[in-house]
Formats: C-alpha cells, sequence, structure tokens
C-alpha cells in the first residue's frame, strides 16, 4: 500500500529544474495526488491494518515551465536625477518676422525746412457779392479826407515859405517878405495865420533867432497899443502874457510908435506901423 504522508513528501520536494521537467514533475504529481485520493477512499470502508513504513521513492523528471504571470503596476517616480551639462549652442538661423508692433508715440517736431519755390497762379476767383458801407463809416471818411485835405493844404503852405522854426507846439515862418504892420499881417491872415508873438523865453529866442537867420535887425511882432496908448494887446486884443521890453521902451516916441517889434538881441521895441520890416508868421503845428 502506498503511505499518503509519502506521497504528500514526494509532492512537496523542491528541486531547480528546465520548464520541461517542471511541467513532467507536475504530471507526475498530480497522478499521484489522484490515486493517493482513489486509495483513500477505500481505506476508509475498509478496517485499518498496521502497516510497514516505505522509504521515500527517487523524484520524477522535473515538469515544463509555467505561463507567464502578468506584468504587476508601474512603481512611483523616483527623485530628479541631476542636473546635465550644457548643450552645445544651437544653429544660428533667423526665424520668419513677426507682425509688425502698435505705432509709437509721435516724436518732437523737426526743424523747419526751406521755403520752396512759389508755385504757379492760381485761377482767378469767383467775384463776390456787392458790399455795403455803413453811413457813419461814410460820414466819418469823408471828415478823415477833409481833414487830410486841411493838413496838406497847411504842409503846402508852409513849404511855401522859404525860412520856418519850430519851437514846442509853435512854427514860425516868413517869406524873408518886408512891410508895414497892416499888410504884414494881412500876408499872414492870407496864410490862414497870424502875425508872430512870443508867449515865452523858448519863443522869444527862437524868433530873434531867425531874424539873424534871414540877415535882418529886427522885425514886427503881432501886438499894437493903439486901442489905449501904453497897453499892448495881440491881434486878437487880449492882454500880453510875456513881454520883453527894451530898457526905455516902450516909449511911443513923437507919438507915432503903436506897433511892437523884435531885435536879434531878443528885446522888443516900440516902432511906427507904416515903415517896411521883416513880416514873421506864426501858426500851432
Amino acid at each position: 500500500m502506498i503511505n499518503r504522508n509519502n506521497l504528500r513528501n514526494t509532492a512537496v520536494f523542491q528541486v531547480q529544474y528546465s520548464s520541461e521537467q517542471r511541467m513532467a514533475l507536475f504530471s507526475q504529481i498530480f497522478t499521484a495526488l489522484l490515486l493517493l485520493h482513489l486509495v483513500g477512499g477505500s481505506e476508509a470502508a475498509a478496517p485499518q491494518t498496521p502497516s510497514c513504513h516505505a522509504s521515500a521513492g527517487v523524484p520524477g523528471t522535473p515538469g515544463h515551465n509555467g505561463v507567464p504571470g502578468r506584468d504587476g503596476r508601474d512603481g512611483k517616480d523616483g527623485a530628479a536625477g541631476p542636473k546635465g551639462e550644457k548643450g552645445e549652442p544651437g544653429l544660428s538661423m533667423h526665424g520668419h518676422p513677426g507682425k509688425a508692433g502698435p505705432a509709437g508715440a509721435a516724436g518732437p517736431p523737426g526743424p523747419t525746412g526751406r521755403v520752396g519755390p512759389p508755385g504757379p497762379q492760381g485761377p482767378k476767383g469767383v467775384p463776390g457779392s456787392p458790399g455795403s458801407v455803413p453811413n457813419d463809416l461814410i460820414t466819418s471818411l469823408q471828415f478823415e479826407v477833409q481833414a487830410l485835405k486841411a493838413r496838406l493844404t497847411v504842409a503846402e503852405k508852409i513849404l511855401s515859405f522859404s525860412t520856418f522854426r519850430k519851437v514846442g507846439q509853435k512854427l514860425f515862418l516868413t517869406h524873408r517878405t518886408e512891410a508895414t504892420f497892416d499888410r504884414g499881417q494881412k500876408l499872414c491872415t492870407d496864410a490862414g495865420w497870424t502875425l508872430a508873438v512870443p508867449r515865452n523865453e523858448a519863443e522869444n529866442k527862437a524868433l530873434s533867432e531867425m531874424i539873424t537867420q534871414v540877415a535882418a535887425s529886427h522885425a514886427y511882432i503881432g501886438a499894437t497899443d493903439r486901442e489905449k496908448e501904453g497897453q499892448f494887446v495881440d491881434v486878437h486884443k487880449a492882454p500880453l502874457t510875456f513881454t520883453k521890453w527894451k530898457n526905455g521902451e516902450p516909449n511911443n516916441n513923437n507919438g507915432s510908435e503903436h506897433c511892437a517889434g523884435i531885435y536879434t538881441s531878443g528885446e522888443w521895441n516900440d516902432f511906427n506901423c507904416d515903415i517896411n520890416r521883416k513880416i514873421i508868421c506864426e501858426t500851432e503845428s
């Protein structure tokens, strides 16, 4: 009889074999287990009797290798390795140009260029509508024209005199003509002026210098005492506010000196009105 324990010992005997040997061994073990099962069943029915122990048999040929097992699950990522060495520089190649960026802010204006040559003359424009001038503007222009004409007339008269001198706002003029007092006054009045009458020292000095300029020793001035002896007034019968009488003058010599005159020294004297003397006129400039 086959001992069950011996069969188990034989089944668990482990030896390193090739895959073919393992498959053969597996087949033998499977056959032994099957026989053990059958024998065990018959021993349970029959009464057991003592038996002797048998020695272990010789190991059979190893069976064939089994089918490879399935792949196990991937393990976790390991720690990062050390930094590698710097690689060689890549090829020097220019890529395609990128898109144009947005326009920048306007820069400061540049210097002014030189003036170019004049262009061709343009065509004649369309005539404008007739304008209208306000009546008050026309009147104002008319007054200005009249004033200009008057000033032009005065200028022409001044230029008609051979000698003139300006002092302050007054203008002294002469034709170097000699005449009586009344005749001289008419000459000045016809020109729109009057016989000269100094009103201050500056005018008196300018008038005396003008007499020297026309090569004369004295000239009439526009003042008389015909209305009242000893009280000289100008041609407008206004009292004199400035005088420069020579010492002892006016003296009305022989009762016939009623017209004032001036020497080159600037001093005044009373003269006979009917004797011809230099005539000097005056006007406000």
